[in-house]
């Protein structure tokens, strides 16, 4: 999430930025035709007069304007994720044996290095809940390094597409395994994971003057770096356990939208799409009598189709807030949550 801006602004816009039951590429095809039509460019009069239109989301895809070279943005998030279902591998929703619930913030500060070369380093920390037992206070998630540059800038009145990549590398500053009897403690992931995304943004004049801005995101990460384990871990690993844990690659592709009613409201929305690929863990328990047993696992990939409904208050060009709820619509094998999310923009 990038600060929000005056679209009137001869600069380039910036603003703040984790289900029927469907098949993945029932869901994947459309989002990709929508991502592909951000690209297409209509020409207007540079010297037209705009209305003042300022934008703080959306909540889940990002912005790829850069932000002013020497200004900070920070953008704190509280998300709160709650799930009473699952998905199994054939899409079905089921009830999980226990309910499952996390208290998360996100505190993402970005920094405009060059006019086209955007900084940003994440920082979070989660508390969890589940089976009657939770999280020792609030625990430290990994940290995200980002580095984003801007290869197409948008015109003044945003009619041509801005197109930016990035890439990010999560920091192993959240713990994962050697847990003891706190799992719930563990909010690290372990692994060494690049992500590389392709963003695009393009802002379209309707009939009544007021802009609606649509923007994508396509992001991949390869297979990590195998992960050694040690004891109870977030891969539920048991006492006694030693060996290493293969992650998977992931997919990722999203499309937001935003309509500017006036100078301070906009309804914004995102729709989702989310592939993680299948994972495998190899070990040895060690026994109290001293002996070893072996301990394998194959974790299936995982899917999940959400939409993400929101609503943005632009105080002005610096400030703005935005809340909203993602919802999940489909799945396989994973949780089936309900997200609140709620974040505050500040341009510096």
């Amino acid at each position: 999430m990038f600060p929000a801006r005056c679209i009137k602004s001869s600069r380039p816009l910036r603003s703040a930025p984790i289900m029927l039951q469907t098949k993945p590429l029932s869901l994947v095809r459309p989002l990709l035709l929508v991502l592909l039509l951000a690209f297409s460019s209509v020409s207007f009069s540079e010297d037209r007069i705009l209305p003042e239109a300022n934008y703080t989301g959306t909540l889940i895809t990002s912005n790829p304007n850069t932000i002013r070279e020497g200004s900070l943005v920070l953008t704190p998030y509280v998300i709160y994720l709650h799930a009473n279902d699952r998905y199994d591998p054939h899409g079905r929703r089921e009830k999980l044996p226990h309910s499952y619930s996390q208290w998360q913030t996100l505190l993402p500060i970005a920094y405009g290095i060059t006019p086209r070369l955007t900084g940003k380093l994440t920082l979070g920390g989660n508390r969890t809940s589940e089976k009657g037992d939770h999280t020792r206070g609030l625990q430290a998630t990994d940290v995200a390094l980002r580095l984003q540059y801007q290869l197409l800038a948008p015109n003044r009145d945003g009619s041509r597409p801005s197109v930016s990549v990035f890439i990010s590398q999560n920091l192993l500053t959240g713990s994962y395994d050697s847990l003891r009897d706190h799992p719930l403690d563990g909010m690290g992931s372990g692994a060494k994971r690049t992500n590389l995304s392709l963003l695009s943004q393009k802002v379209f004049w309707l009939a009544n003057g007021r802009p609606l801005r649509l923007r994508g995101q396509l992001s991949w990460s390869p297979k990590p770096p195998s992960i050694r384990l040690q004891d109870v871990s977030v891969y539920s690993t048991p006492h006694g356990f030693r060996g290493i844990y293969y992650p998977g690659s992931q997919l990722n592709l999203s499309i937001g939208s935003e309509y500017s009613m006036d100078a301070h409201w906009v309804p914004a929305i995102d729709i989702v799409a989310s592939r993680q690929g299948r994972a495998s863990l190899s070990g040895t328990i060690q026994q109290e009598d001293g002996s070893l047993s072996p301990m394998q696992r194959t974790d299936n990939y995982s899917a999940i189709y959400s939409i993400v409904p929101a609503i943005e208050y632009n105080f002005n060009g610096q400030y703005g807030l935005i809340a909203g709820v993602q919802f999940s619509l489909g799945g396989h094998n994973t949780r089936a949550p309900i997200t609140p999310r709620i974040a505050f923009n500040a341009v510096f």
